[in-house]
């Protein structure tokens, strides 16, 4: 899909995924306490940035 941004490995400051991972920025989703299950990790700063980025020129 056009538009994902790939998180590597080396973007995760803690936790991360077991198999390769995108941003899709588009997909904004507010979720609620009870859909938490796992807290799946941090990461950088400047990645993050990007998919907000991204997500404000979809919007847009």
């Amino acid at each position: 899909m056009d538009g994902l941004i790939d998180i590597p490995e080396q973007s995760w400051l803690r936790g991360g995924t077991p198999d390769e991972s995108r941003i899709a920025p588009w997909s904004v989703q507010s979720i609620s306490h009870e859909d938490i299950d796992f807290w799946q990790g941090r990461l950088e700063t400047d990645l993050v940035d990007e998919a907000v980025t991204a997500l404000v020129g979809e919007l847009q």
